[in-house]
């Protein structure tokens, strides 16, 4: 509500003095400071097709209107008429309370709603061009219909100051209407708020006193139509219903302005003179130069005020949107990472591979007879390996079982981790549409991951060969290798990576233990027992560290859905500094 005061006028006029001495006005600096927010704002995007995305979409493209189309033409053009928007229900009488202000047929009211479907603008000619090309930039001049004018004019002393527009209904069936409505209240330096006795208590109208009293905009409300009987209950409930949405208190009674019912001229469409005379009165007096500039400056601090809320709001969305792709991000890494320590516990237990091929290995090597021959000497090993390893196609067929199984078995984990992943997605909005933008495909492994697996395993049994060498510096040591072969001594440290009894019962645990034992004995016999240890605990290391690669390139699906969709902690902080600066040049500018 609209209330007299000189103290935002005086500080305005000190407050411009004090720029002036240091070169840069506080007006202009507010400017800047809300141009740099408009163009950080415009340039912010919510890409993530999560709940909220029209919702943050609306609050960035208000945001950007309201300093656009509002405050930054405002604050360069403060002797501007003020602009008085007149917003109500369908059928509140609007229309007629312009018409009876004009005693002219400026709006069109009637009895089929909604009757104003496009904002009508009561302006003096000399202010004509500035509801062409000034703070009602893009009405009248863009394609779009919502951004129509009617503007007629006229040479009421009124409207030297003061130009009036009759907005749509809010409350309309028509498509846009609402949106329209929004667009004006963004723009207005001060509200007439149009109600009826039969429709003061509707809903729809309160959201938009939120929307005003959130602005601070100076609001007069205007309760028309009272009845002859019962006009002081009619009036006592709407105040209590203003005083309880912290709108007006229960002392101000006498600032709601009152039209009883009444006759219609049929000649202009409105009520007479006596009847709006105290809603006249009051735009009068507002519409005096220094009144005005009070108006302009209550107004725009208020509209300054919102902005840098919103746009704090706005900084909390987009953490907020980066938070929930960070959730889907999350739930991929958690499921793959859950794989690799199964892998990585699977080798340490030795179930990662299937028992038959280790059965396989025991019978080709003989364990029984292996025992034997190493405690028979150097020279009886050197030759069983010779006849055991030498030009052996079965030693090539095993490892060829075990690297296959090897590949299966992450196969399967990138599968598990894959379904974990893709129904986690599925139980939020945004992922489950993500999902479905990718058919069924994130549901299992990537065609390419069994290729990848292979090719990490060759280069690991590649890479045996070098810790082999590692292990086996000096030169008896290495002597024993050679004699029994690099490549036979890379097969058996592959096999004792998985040869483990860790987890296998029953029949199986015979076959493990065996073969376990027989490749141990052999690395012990090469390398002496702590060395062969180490040997095979770095291997699996090694082993894990490679498949753990292929696994999250399996991941990596998951998280190139997400790339780009949401903005970083920059990008908040950037926002908020934003609105801070606006904060500080406002309370320059303002003097508070």
């Amino acid at each position: 509500m609209y209330r007299e005061g000189v103290t935002g006028l005086c500080i305005w006029h000190v407050r411009q003095s004090d720029g002036m001495s240091t070169g840069v006005s506080p007006s202009a600096a507010l400017r800047a400071s809300l141009d740099a927010l408009a163009e950080l704002v415009e340039s912010t995007s919510f890409n993530l097709p999560a709940a909220q995305r029209s919702e943050r979409e609306s609050l960035r493209t208000e945001l950007a209107w309201n300093i656009r189309e509002y405050l930054l033409p405002r604050l360069g053009d403060l002797e501007a008429p003020l602009l008085a928007v007149v917003i109500g229900s369908t059928g509140s009488g609007k229309s007629t309370l312009v018409n009876s202000l004009a005693q002219e047929r400026v709006s069109d009211p009637g009895a089929i709603r909604p009757t104003t479907r496009v904002p009508v603008v009561w302006t003096h000619p000399n202010h004509l061009h500035r509801y062409q090309d000034g703070f009602l930039t893009g009405y009248g001049t863009a394609g779009d219909a919502r951004h129509r004018l009617r503007i007629v004019t006229g040479d009421d002393a009124l409207l030297k100051g003061v130009t009036v527009l009759d907005a749509p209904d809010f409350d309309s069936v028509v498509e846009g209407q609402r949106e329209m409505v929004e667009d004006l209240l963004a723009i207005a330096d001060l509200t007439v708020f149009v109600t009826s006795a039969q429709r003061y208590a509707d809903a729809v109208p309160w959201e938009f006193l939120e929307r005003t009293r959130r602005r601070r905009l100076p609001i007069l409300f205007v309760l028309n139509r009272l009845p002859a009987a019962g006009a002081d209950q009619v009036v006592e409930d709407y105040l209590g219903r203003l005083s309880e949405g912290r709108i007006l208190g229960r002392s101000d009674a006498d600032t709601i302005l009152r039209i009883p019912e009444q006759q219609i001229s049929s000649e202009h469409g409105g009520l007479s003179p006596e009847a709006v005379a105290p809603l006249r009165a009051t735009l009068e007096a507002m519409s005096d130069p220094e009144r005005r500039r009070q108006v302009v400056v209550t107004a725009t601090q208020g509209s300054v005020r919102d902005a840098v809320e919103r746009a704090l709001n706005l900084a909390g969305e987009i953490e907020e949107e980066a938070a929930q792709v960070h959730s889907l991000r999350r739930a991929a890494r958690r499921a793959y990472q859950t794989q690799v320590t199964e892998i990585a516990e699977s080798l340490r237990g030795g179930t990662l591979i299937r028992g038959e091929v280790l059965r396989r290995w025991q019978e080709f090597l003989g364990t029984g007879e292996l025992l034997k021959v190493l405690a028979e000497g150097a020279g009886r090993v050197r030759r069983w390996a010779s006849r055991v390893f030498g030009g052996s196609r079965r030693v090539a067929e095993i490892n060829e079982e075990a690297n296959d199984e090897i590949v299966a078995a992450v196969v399967r984990r990138a599968d598990l981790a894959a379904g974990a992943t893709a129904a986690a997605w599925e139980m939020d909005e945004a992922g489950k549409t993500l999902l479905s933008s990718r058919g069924r495909g994130l549901w299992s492994h990537d065609p390419d991951t069994p290729e990848r697996a292979g090719t990490a395993i060759e280069d690991w049994i590649a890479d045996l060969g070098e810790l082999i060498a590692e292990q086996g510096a000096g030169k008896r040591r290495w002597a024993q290798v050679v004699s029994f072969g690099v490549n036979a001594t890379a097969v058996v440290v592959l096999l004792a990576v998985f040869a483990q009894t860790g987890g296998i019962t029953g029949a199986e645990f015979g076959v493990a233990a065996g073969a376990a034992a027989a490749q141990q004995k052999i690395l012990e016999h090469l390398f002496g027992t702590a060395a062969a240890r180490s040997l095979i605990e770095e291997a699996r290391r090694r082993l894990v560290a490679a498949l753990e690669l292929v696994l999250n390139k399996d991941e990596r699906r998951f998280t190139d859905v997400v790339d780009g969709l949401a903005s970083g902690a920059e990008a908040v902080e950037a926002m908020r500094s934003a609105a801070e600066a606006v904060r500080s040049t406002a309370r320059a500018f303002y003097g508070r």
